[in-house]
């Protein structure tokens, strides 16, 4: 029989994926992150056509489109 760990000393983790979870996080925050950079970017653009639609328009008046 093995003697019982000192305070402190003991298993941190009783599964891998709990240990793996500290590596793991900032992959996801990371990820998170660049997939909100693309989202506002991507509706950005959608804004500036919508506005270039309308600059367009002014600067041709009695044309419809």
């Amino acid at each position: 029989m093995t003697p019982p760990l000192p305070a402190g000393e003991g298993v941190l983790a009783t599964h891998s994926v709990v240990s793996a979870i500290p590596f793991f996080v900032p992959t996801f925050v990371v990820v998170a992150v660049i997939a909100v950079i693309v989202w506002r970017d991507r509706h950005r653009d959608d804004e500036d056509e919508s506005a270039q639609d309308v600059e367009d328009e002014e600067e041709r008046p009695g044309v419809s489109g």
